[in-house]
């Protein structure tokens, strides 16, 4: 049986993760391993050296054990993360979440092993390679809810055609991060898949498969677990 990690989110008390990524890698037949930001970055504002040798033997224990590596979702990165002042950001994703998460990609890309962020987690993931993100997305498609269609231009994953996905978010990809392909978009233009150039499989969607039963997450869901 092979572990498949994901990210969460967190508060000062406790854990935040939708139990529908738990639940699509158990029906994956994986193991689902939940990564804490604590588990890599230090409690302490000023780490000693002991807390960052330990931190880093964690990540590359973290990197070691696991197969494959899911960014979940989250709310909104703070814009200095990508050079911006923050103008229409309404839940900011703690800091700490967003510098782990960096961390761990950091080392985990490097081992050509699948990685699939969903939502906050292709931002993040865009940011990783660059890119920036438009704060506030105003179009005739509602992306904060229902579901709406998609164009696939590249067929990495997805025959090239048309799919239905669904939806929730306000922030989108502004650039593209460097290295990074664009296999789908909405029909208003924005960005809902991307993948790295001549990566095995580092994928980003927009969308979240986790809880949509349409043909695309089915088909995003079955690449990934191949790759595996």
């Amino acid at each position: 049986m092979k572990f498949i990690g994901i990210t969460c989110s967190i508060d000062q008390k406790k854990l935040y993760l939708n139990r529908d990524y738990i639940n699509s890698i158990v029906r994956l037949g994986f193991i689902p391993l939940v990564i804490s930001p604590d588990m890599i970055i230090p409690s302490t504002s000023a780490p000693d050296t002991k807390e960052i040798i330990a931190s880093e033997a964690i990540i590359h224990g973290l990197v070691e054990k696991i197969s494959a590596l899911i960014i979940s979702g989250g709310g909104d990165i703070n814009p200095e993360f990508y050079r911006e002042k923050n103008i229409a950001c309404k839940s900011l994703v703690p800091d700490k979440r967003v510098k782990a998460e960096i961390e761990l990609l950091k080392i985990f890309i490097k081992t050509e092993k699948p990685v699939l962020g969903i939502c906050y987690g292709m931002q993040l993931m865009n940011i990783f390679f660059g890119g920036t993100l438009d704060q506030n997305l105003e179009t005739e498609i509602n992306h904060t809810s229902n579901d709406h269609g998609i164009r696939v231009i590249d067929d990495f994953i997805l025959n090239k055609g048309e799919f239905t996905v669904n939806s929730s978010h306000h922030q989108a990809i502004k650039s593209i991060g460097e290295g990074l392909e664009i296999f789908c978009m909405a029909k208003d233009g924005v960005i809902e898949g991307f993948y790295l150039k001549g990566h095995p499989f580092f994928v980003g969607v927009q969308w979240h498969p986790e809880r949509h039963p349409g043909k695309a997450s089915l088909v995003l869901w079955q690449s990934f677990s191949k790759k595996i």
